[in-house]
């Protein structure tokens, strides 16, 4: 269960970023800097949670399958475009609880993923005190 909740920190904190992009933010610039703190928090509180979210869900390995390999082909579009949208911001969030239910050789490969993912969001929220 903490998994969730320092997952669910690192997700609001890019939350806000996100938000504050799109209703207050205007220098571009500052945009971009914004835009992949947002996605960063995003994609690290989401990896962290990722555990414990799958123990508590049920779906088929290959259903999760075939929709991590859509979403990370999306995010795809939005990294090339650079365009730091809100559906994008959610497939971020929810991409990696996907991965996680993968199973099989595609499975070990995205824990293999995003493992470094979740020990670096466990630093990162030790370093603002959480």
């Amino acid at each position: 269960m903490l998994g969730l909740g320092v997952g669910g920190l690192l997700i609001a904190i890019g939350f806000v970023a996100e938000w504050l992009l799109k209703k207050r933010l205007k220098n571009q610039k500052v945009q971009r800097f914004y835009m992949w703190v947002a996605w960063l928090f995003a994609l690290l509180g989401s990896a962290v949670a990722a555990p414990t979210v799958g123990n508590s869900v049920g779906i088929t390995s290959a259903g999760a399958a075939a929709v991590s390999i859509g979403m990370l082909l999306a995010l795809g579009v939005d990294l090339a475009d650079k365009r730091p949208d809100w559906p994008a911001f959610f497939i971020i969030v929810t991409v990696p609880w996907f991965m996680r239910w993968t199973g099989g050789q595609l499975g070990a490969l995205f824990d293999l993923v995003l493992t470094p993912l979740a020990t670096l969001g466990h630093l990162v929220l030790g370093l603002v005190g959480g």
